[in-house]
């Protein structure tokens, strides 16, 4: 097994040219089979990130080029041109697309985040609440509950769909959570994203935004329909900050085109 397999597993859905999933930080590529279903002739693959799903601890000292790095090779490897990311998964395809430019042609970015962009200030005190629970409890169900509650409004939009709600809670009560024993999210965060940088980015782009999502969100959307030289943006009504998830059935039309 090489490296880059130890480090990122992956499931795989359907046939077809292939498409990298990147999800949001403490869930797994499991959250991504709804809107698999939709999205016929594809061979989709769903990449756990480190700390994540069935992949190893975040190791100490990774940066995020070092990730987009072993994405990269993961791509190469599935000869696959084509990547769909959400929230903190939007932030490694972002850095993958910037420093290769020539190995992605489509690209989705939802909820996108962007290394050095303003802190969500209610994620930020959640956050060291969670690192204070851990240290208290260690348990993984109050933790899930604490992460879903608003704010910060991540998962306010799933209030609409209880299913959802609780297929996302079981798989958040099954994260580990080491990352907050040893701070590893901050190393791995740590990256800025100039406009300069996003100009790098050749990809044919499509960037979803909740018209309920944090104002964060909103502005980085703006930020790369505004730099990216080929890039659209699409406002999904009715949704938070998990706008592939909470519509899926809204979203796959505009997915399949930018995939095909």
């Amino acid at each position: 097994m090489s490296a880059v397999r130890e480090l990122l597993a992956t499931t795989t859905y359907g046939s077809g040219p292939a498409v990298l999933w990147i999800h949001g930080y403490t869930m797994d590529s499991s959250t991504w089979q709804p809107l698999w279903q939709l999205l016929p002739g594809h061979r989709h693959i769903g990449v756990d990130l480190p700390g994540h799903g069935r992949s190893g601890p975040v190791p100490t000292g990774l940066t995020l080029p070092g990730l987009a790095a072993a994405l990269a090779e993961l791509a190469r490897d599935e000869q696959a041109s084509r990547m769909v990311a959400l929230s903190f998964g939007s932030l490694v395809a972002t850095q993958l697309a910037v420093d290769e430019p020539a190995l992605l042609d489509r690209l989705v970015l939802a909820a996108p985040t962007l290394g050095g962009a303003p802190a969500e200030p209610h994620a930020k005190r959640r956050y060291q609440e969670l690192t204070m629970l851990r240290r208290l409890a260690g348990a993984s169900a109050p933790l899930a509950d604490l992460w879903m509650t608003s704010p910060p409004d991540i998962f306010r939009g799933t209030e609409k769909h209880p299913e959802l709600r609780a297929r996302l809670r079981s798989v958040i009560a099954r994260h580990s959570w080491a990352e907050l024993d040893n701070g590893a999210m901050q190393t791995l965060t740590a990256q800025s994203h100039t406009p300069s940088d996003l100009a790098r980015i050749k990809a044919r782009t499509l960037v979803f935004v909740g018209d309920e999502d944090m104002p964060v969100f909103t502005a980085n959307a703006r930020l790369l329909r505004d730099t990216v030289p080929d890039c659209r943006l699409r406002t999904v009504t009715g949704t938070g900050h998990l706008p592939l998830l909470e519509r899926p059935e809204a979203v796959a039309a505009d997915l399949a085109a930018q995939l095909a």
